[in-house]
């Protein structure tokens, strides 16, 4: 028998493919497994009538009601308020008692109140119980409590120098205005000064020139070296 050809091996695999096929019936795909709701088995009631010994097993929540226990009701501590309603305010009262017993660094520095304090401007001098005294041009005034502080401005060897300092601070021991201003500043700040166009230079001039007015007035000696006594 001979052998089939390629072509008709091909032309018999498009016969099977044309030919029509048996319907099949879909088989709807089943569940073999079921989930049953059960509701929640209520717990069974506790016997009413236990002997007591076998009431530290049953739980604190389900142990029969023994009458309420009564809790211990605590009285408030009583409030700060009542003793001290401001107290930042006391606090201030009592370090400036110990810092300012007297009142006078506060009323030369209050100048909303006291028409003779300093205000911005005035050459000051300050001298310190330890170090060399600082001389300079206020530039502006800072009124904070006990943490009052002014910023002084002068020029040491064609540098300028600015420092600022407490009032109430213990190391401080005189402030003197050495000079008024000419006339009132419009400005509560002079941060203008900085520049060389404003810029006032060394006041050591004006100082040495008030040191020995000082010493002439007072009879002391040595008024150039820093330590004056005086306040203002």
């Amino acid at each position: 028998m001979a052998a089939f050809s390629p072509i008709l091996r091909q032309l018999g695999c498009l016969r099977s493919l044309a030919k029509p096929q048996p319907l099949v019936p879909c088989q709807v795909a089943r569940r073999s497994i079921t989930t049953v709701y059960t509701p929640k088995q209520e717990p069974a009631p506790l016997p009413t009538k236990l002997p007591k010994s076998f009431l530290s097993q049953v739980p604190p929540r389900l142990q029969p009601a023994q009458g309420r226990k009564k809790l211990k009701v605590y009285p408030p501590p009583p409030s700060s308020r009542t003793t001290c309603k401001d107290p930042v305010a006391a606090v201030t009262e009592s370090q400036l008692a110990a810092l300012d017993p007297t009142g006078e660094r506060k009323a030369l520095f209050d100048y909303r109140r006291n028409p003779r304090s300093v205000k911005v401007g005035d050459i000051l001098r300050v001298t310190f119980k330890n170090g060399d005294p600082f001389s300079g041009v206020c530039l502006s005034i800072r009124l904070r409590g006990v943490d009052t502080s002014f910023l002084l401005r002068n020029e040491l060897t064609r540098v300028g120098v600015e420092m600022s300092v407490k009032v109430f601070s213990p190391n401080v021991e005189s402030v003197e205005i050495v000079q008024r201003a000419e006339k009132r500043k419009r400005r509560a700040r002079l941060y203008y000064m900085r520049k060389p166009r404003h810029d006032m230079r060394s006041v050591e001039n004006i100082v040495s020139n008030y040191l020995r007015q000082k010493s002439a007035l007072t009879g002391q000696r040595g008024g150039q070296r820093g330590r004056g006594r005086g306040k203002r």
